[in-house]
């Protein structure tokens, strides 16, 4: 249930997103927050996945491995997921923390 929750509010809020940037109504927060928001659910979730699948769940022939290394690269590659973070951040205090 936790794995299909994970991936049901992600693709509501990506495609959310999608229509506001269509409209040109898109903003650098709103995209932040569905980058950051949806690339922690999906680290989330193949973890979930590769503990349900065992030991298994490391073999790349069974695929969920393949899936944890990719998530894991898509979530921390060059600090994106604190940068969108940050963005979001200023957004709702105002404060930038960046110079």
């Amino acid at each position: 249930m936790k794995m299909l929750g994970n991936i049901t509010a992600s693709l509501c809020m990506v495609a959310q997103l999608s229509r506001l940037q269509d409209a040109g109504r898109m903003t650098e927060e709103q995209a932040s927050l569905a980058k950051a928001f949806a690339t922690t659910k999906m680290r989330e979730t193949v973890g979930l996945a590769r503990e349900l699948m065992g030991g298994n769940g490391i073999l790349l022939e069974h695929e969920v491995g393949r899936f944890v290394a990719d998530a894991e690269a898509i979530h921390s590659y060059e600090g994106t997921r604190e940068m969108n973070t940050l963005i979001v951040g200023r957004a709702i205090t105002g404060f930038s923390a960046f110079v």
